[in-house]
Order: structure tokens, then sequence, then C-alpha cells
């Protein structure tokens, strides 16, 4: 049985809770030329649209290397971090098909951790931990659906470079091939998570967790089903979320179980994207409709008194940003003894929305922005759900970045999508899509600043 081409962009619509990238570097034409496959590295590969067609066809790196395999870790377990880190790039390599393609992304975490080490694609994608000088709190980091901790290689640096170390988790199911997708349940997920929460609680003094997509649901989750002791309430100073998978914006979520009794894949792409997968399974999309349902803003009973920094989008196409807002809503209301200036909302819309009235006039909501001096301002339509947490200046996926994603799009448009040189960004709503058919999706935050500057405030005003 065959799911049709418009059932599946639907279900794609409503599932890809992730950081689908692009960038806007201007390719010349001659640039597309076939290449050995040999010769590839996780720059070249996206320059050759003949291969990256051959790639898909033969799901060259959607399968992990001899089979989908879970990391030999135990997550139930009180290992050491650093354990898990081990195990994780091991992992990595043992599964991931581009695990050891020469990756030539240099980003201030990738030079922290490497100096001018030559980079391959599993040092760009395994967790990490950084550690601050003159450390004055830590931060986890994790990631969305199809994701790996590549995508908080921007925020990681602004955090040590204000005194705070990170770690960042890979979700098991992730960094190897999307493969590996098609049999993981939400359950693995929330055992990860809670490991790594409770190895922060346990190893740092002053903590906050943080989560973007999927991983701000498990973030919220954790907290909202595990009771903290006393000691693990002063320690935890706030939680940091961005696009946080709240509920899928499509009305056909729940579909994805039944649908994954069929097919495989919603999706079969090149996963040509060192950073994270292309191809969707079916399945990927059941569980996190799965966890979401655990977040309704009407199980919500456990995040009293947590400060929180959310970043939502008024146009998310992926998440239901209304719902969002519920959920804050809810939360808000039970954090009687937070300050407000502690609780911090960063909407990005037009305009203020009746709902954010819901958060209460004490509520430091930011919402309007300027972007101004910077050549990508006048190709920025709007923000979209894979955009608030990669700088403009990300080698891969910012302004000049060597990777457009342009996976919503087909044939010629794929191709141009790829190629023009005039380009505009923004998310794949309909207005958007129906104006400026080879779109490219906005995986950049054309306010990676200011965003910033709200963030340090945040941290300055629970930090106490």
């Amino acid at each position: 049985m065959s799911v049709n081409t418009t059932f599946k962009k639907a279900m794609l619509s409503a599932f890809v809770l992730s950081a689908s990238a692009f960038s806007t570097n201007v390719f010349a034409a001659n640039m597309f030329t076939t290449k050995a496959t040999s010769s590839l590295n996780c720059v070249t590969i996206n320059n050759d649209l003949a291969q990256i067609e051959k790639f898909k066809q033969a799901g060259t790196y959607r399968f992990a290397k001899g089979g989908a395999q879970r990391i030999n870790f135990d997550f139930a377990s009180s290992k050491p971090f650093q354990d898990y880190l081990a195990a994780a790039r091991a992992h990595i390599n043992a599964q991931n098909p581009k695990a050891s393609m020469p990756c030539p992304i240099s980003t201030p975490t990738s030079k922290r951790l490497y100096a001018d080490k030559p980079l391959q694609v599993v040092d760009l994608i395994t967790p990490f931990e950084l550690k601050a000088d003159n450390e004055k709190a830590a931060v986890l980091l994790i990631h969305g659906l199809t994701d790996s901790p590549y995508l908080f290689h921007d925020l990681a640096n602004s955090f040590v470079e204000q005194g705070i170390s990170v770690r960042t988790l890979l979700l098991p199911g992730h960094g190897t091939a999307a493969e590996a997708l098609v049999d993981i349940e939400q359950a693995d997920w929330r055992q990860a998570a809670s490991y790594a929460i409770k190895s922060m609680l346990s190893d740092f003094d002053n903590v906050y967790l943080g989560g973007f997509s999927t991983g701000g649901a498990l973030v919220v989750d954790y907290l909202n089903h595990n009771t903290l002791n006393e000691t693990e309430q002063q320690k935890l100073k706030g939680v940091m979320l961005w696009s946080p998978a709240s509920e899928a914006k499509a009305g056909m979520a729940w579909a994805a179980k039944y649908v994954s009794w069929f097919t495989d894949y919603l999706d079969e792409a090149a996963d040509i994207d060192f950073a994270k997968y292309e191809s969707f399974p079916a399945n990927a999309g059941a569980q996190v409709h799965a966890l979401m349902k655990q977040t309704e803003p009407k199980k919500l009973k456990g995040l009293r008194n947590i400060p929180f920094f959310v970043v939502a989008s008024e146009v998310d196409q992926t998440i239901e940003t209304d719902a969002t807002v519920n959920m804050l809503a809810r939360w808000h209301a039970q954090n009687s003894a937070v300050q407000a200036q502690d609780r911090f909302v960063y909407y990005y819309a037009d305009k203020v929305e009746e709902q954010l009235n819901a958060l209460s006039n004490s509520l430091k909501t930011v919402t309007t922005f300027s972007c101004a001096g910077q050549v990508y301002c006048d190709h920025v339509l709007d923000i979209a759900h894979t955009s608030p947490t990669n700088a403009p200046s990300n080698p891969h996926y910012g302004w000049q970045g060597s990777y457009r994603n342009c996976e919503h799009l087909t044939g010629d448009l794929f191709a141009s999508c790829k190629t023009a040189r005039a380009v505009t960004l923004g998310e794949l709503t309909e207005a958007n899509l129906e104006t400026t058919p080879n779109l490219q999706r906005l995986t950049f935050n054309p306010y990676y600043e200011q965003m910033l500057e709200q963030m340090q405030g945040f941290i300055e005003s629970t930090l106490k």
C-alpha cells in the first residue's frame, strides 16, 4: 500500500520538527559539475544536482552501516557524562555512512573543541561538553527531530563566552542515518533526556535546561513528570526553549502512527546535509505526536516556579504557535512565586496576537524587531520554525553557508532553489510559496544578536 504525494506533503508539514537547513550562498552555475564520490566532502556534496539525485534514488546515506543499531550506553545508569560522550562518538563512527567524510566547516565551537584539526562529519555532529572559564552556571541543550548537536554550535559559543558551561545530548536514533528512526520510540528519547538532566543537576550548582523543538518538549515533559528534590530545585535556574514542540501545525498528526504501518518513509531524500536527516520516517512523526500529547496544557502540573525563556514564531508551519502560547499561559499561571522579569517570550510576529494577553501584562514579551545594515535583511520574508538557534554567520546554515534546504520542492523548482543567484528566505507558508515558487526555508535568525541580548538578560535575572 502506498501513500500518495499530497498526503506525504501534508504529513511532512506536520512532523518535520527539526532544523531543515539551507544557505543563501551564491553558487556559480559551473560549480554543479559531476564529481567523483571519493572526492566529496560535506561541502562539495551539495554542489552536484545529478549526484544528489543518485544519492536519493540509491538511499546511499539513508541507511546505517551494517543496519541500524542502538547506542551501546545504558541511559538508566548514573555513569559519568564523559562515558556517554565516548559511547555516542563510537556509535556515530560505527553507524553513520558519512562519519569519516572530510568536513571543512569551522565554527567557534569546533575551534574550541578541536583547535585547527582537520574535521570529519563525526566531529561536528557528536554531542560535546564545553567548560567555561570562571564558570557561573551550566546549560544542557537538546536538539530537535532529525537534527544533531551541530544545531547548537552558535549558541554554545555564546554561552561559554558568558561563563556558562555547555553540554549537548544526541537523541537515540539520531546522528547516524534516517533508518535509525524507523523503529525508535519516544520512550527512548525520554530516557536519554532523563539521564542528561539528572547528570546536569548532579554535576553543576547552577543549571539551565534548553531545547529546540522536540528537545524543548522533552525538557517540559521531564519537569512535568518528575519531582525535583529541594537541592535540585535550588540548582535549576531556568528553562530556555526555541520553537518548542507543543502541537503539530497540521491536523493529521494523529495519523502518522497508522501511516507507519504501511510505509517506512514519508519522504526519501538524498540526505546530503551532514548535520541532520533529510529523509523522514513516518514512525518519527508518530513518536513526536505521542511525546507532545504528554505536554498538553491540561496535563501541565509540575512546572511551578521555574523561570522560562521561549522563542517562537507567529508563522511557524511545523508547530501550532497558539498551542505553545496556551502551554506558556498555563505555565505562567503556575509561576506565582517567580518574578515577572524571569519570564521572557521572544515572539516573532508582525503584531501582538490576542492570545498573548493570556500571558498577562506582567510577562516580558518582545514582539517587534528591526533588521538593518545587513545584506540579507531585504531577502527575509518571516521567521521559520527552523530559524532561531543559528546565527547569520553560521558556515553551514547561515546567510553564506554551504547548504540550502529545498526539500519541499521537486524538479526544476528544486534545481532553481539550489542554484538561484537571487534568493528569498522564509517560512513555508502558503502565501510565501505562492509568491516565491523557489522559496528557501529560513534556518538562520536575522535577529540573532538581539535574541542573545534578551537571553543574557534572562540569565542575569535568574542567576541569583
